[in-house]
C-alpha cells in the first residue's frame, strides 16, 4: 500500500513548541523544532503545517482538535497527552513514545508511525485511512467503535489490544504478535491474519483444536 509521506520544503526556520501560547490562532508554518517543550500545556486548535519536530516533548499537554499536515515527529515524547479531536493528514512519527495518549474523536489520513511506544493509549471513536504502524508497541490501546481504512499493524506488538465494536476487514495483522486481543467473530470477518494467529483465535473462541 502506497501511504503520502510528509511533503516538507529543503528551508525550514528555526521555532519552539512555545511560540503557539503567544498567538490567538496558534499557528506555524515551515518551521523546524528541535529541543522544545510544551508539557502541561493547554492550546486549543493549533495549526502546524510544513514542519519537521525533533526531540521534543508534549508530555501531558492538552491539545484539542490540532490540526497538523506535513508534519515529521522525531523522537517525541506524547506519554499523558490529550489529542482529543485531533486531525492529521501526511504526519509521520518515528521512534516517538506515546504512553497513555488519548486520541479520542481523532482523524488520520496518511499516518506513519514508526517504532514509535503506544502502549495504554485510547483510539476510541478515530477514523483512519491508510494508516501504518511499523514494529510499534501496540499493548493494552483500545481502538472502540474505529473506522480503520487500509490499516496495517506491520511487526508489531498488539498483546491485550481491544477491538470492540470495530470491524477489521481488510486491516493486516499478519506479521504481528499479541497473547491475548479482545475482538468478536463478527468484527474479525476479512481481517488479514497469519495461519497461527487463526489458531489462537479458534482458542480464544473456546475451540478444542486437535490434531488427531
Amino acid at each position: 500500500m502506497k501511504i503520502n509521506q510528509p511533503k516538507i520544503p529543503e528551508h525550514l526556520t528555526s521555532g519552539q513548541l512555545q511560540d503557539l501560547l503567544h498567538e490567538e490562532d496558534p499557528f506555524l508554518q515551515n518551521t523546524s523544532i528541535v529541543d522544545s517543550r510544551i508539557d502541561g500545556q493547554t492550546i486549543e486548535r493549533a495549526q502546524l503545517t510544513s514542519m519537521l519536530i525533533r526531540n521534543s516533548s508534549f508530555q501531558g499537554a492538552v491539545l484539542p482538535e490540532l490540526f497538523a499536515t506535513d508534519v515529521r515527529f522525531e523522537n517525541c515524547d506524547f506519554s499523558s497527552a490529550d489529542l482529543t479531536g485531533i486531525s492529521i493528514h501526511r504526519v509521520s512519527f518515528h521512534n516517538c513514545k506515546m504512553l497513555g495518549v488519548n486520541f479520542a474523536n481523532a482523524r488520520f489520513t496518511d499516518v506513519i508511525l514508526e517504532e514509535c511506544i503506544c502502549n495504554l493509549s485510547a483510539f476510541v471513536h478515530t477514523r483512519w485511512e491508510r494508516v501504518w504502524f511499523d514494529t510499534c508497541q501496540v499493548k493494552e490501546v483500545d481502538f472502540f467503535d474505529c473506522k480503520l481504512k487500509k490499516t496495517y499493524f506491520m511487526e508489531c506488538n498488539l498483546d491485550a489490544a481491544s477491538f470492540d465494536e470495530t470491524p477489521l476487514k481488510g486491516v493486516e495483522i499478519n506479521t504481528s504478535e499479541f497473547e491475548s486481543m479482545t475482538v468478536s467473530i463478527r468484527d474479525l470477518d476479512g481481517c488479514v491474519v497469519s495461519s497461527m494467529q487463526a489458531i489462537q483465535f479458534a482458542a480464544m473462541l473456546g475451540l478444542d483444536i486437535r490434531d488427531e
